[in-house]
């Protein structure tokens, strides 16, 4: 495989790079709620020019406030609408356009596999890298990523993991084995490894030759 970096078409089309990271992220999150600073947290842009491009997406009728019980995301808990200190939105399905626009950014968003790379090298001597999940269209399945490898800094590879969540627009959800473990579990059929490897995914780093 070619490993090469996606330009973000979205963002060019829109002439509006924050605008585009916002839309990507309520349409990648499709069931989440966010607030303001979350969505521009998960997005990579500042609170203020998120607080500004929402207004223009709810103004578009594609994202819409929270009125009913949502889990709010990134903190796991079910909070009423009415009990929130703080507005929520969500994509607005809706939306005439959304089941469109949903395909078009879900086509649109750039995989930059390079970037997946140069992050996660700094976390260790790293063998094996899948990815799988949301990278592949498929957030059932039971990770995004999957790294094997030696001396990996778990410390460092979960900074690098959240340093990636901004550039995909999803919360990144990653395994990680020491290059022993993961041939063990390649051996017994391990669940979440046949849940991963028998379902479309991509391979990035294949060292050892077990893939």
């Amino acid at each position: 495989m070619i490993l090469r970096m996606v330009d973000d078409f979205l963002g060019k089309l829109l002439g509006n790079p924050a605008r585009a990271k916002l839309l990507r992220v309520f349409v990648l999150n499709g069931s989440e709620a966010f607030t303001a600073a979350a969505v521009g947290k998960r997005a990579g842009v500042a609170s203020a020019a998120a607080q500004k491009e929402i207004k223009v997406l709810e103004q578009l009728s594609i994202v819409k406030k929270g009125k009913l019980s949502i889990t709010l995301a990134g903190s796991g808990k079910r909070v009423a609408a009415k009990k929130q200190k703080e507005p929520t939105w969500t994509l607005n399905h809706d939306f005439k356009h959304a089941a469109a626009l949903s395909q078009f950014v879900h086509q649109t968003s750039p995989v930059e596999y390079k970037r997946v790379l140069a992050a996660l090298k700094g976390a260790g001597r790293i063998a094996t890298v899948v990815l799988s999940g949301s990278f592949t269209g498929d957030p059932v399945r039971p990770a995004d990523i999957i790294v094997a490898g030696d001396g990996i800094n778990e410390s460092r590879l979960d900074q690098a993991i959240k340093a990636l969540e901004p550039v995909f627009g999803w919360e990144i959800r990653y395994a990680a084995f020491t290059t022993p473990e993961f041939r063990y579990r390649l051996t017994i059929q391990d669940r979440l490894i046949r849940d991963t490897l028998d379902y479309p995914h991509v391979v990035l780093v294949d060292k050892t030759g077990l893939l």
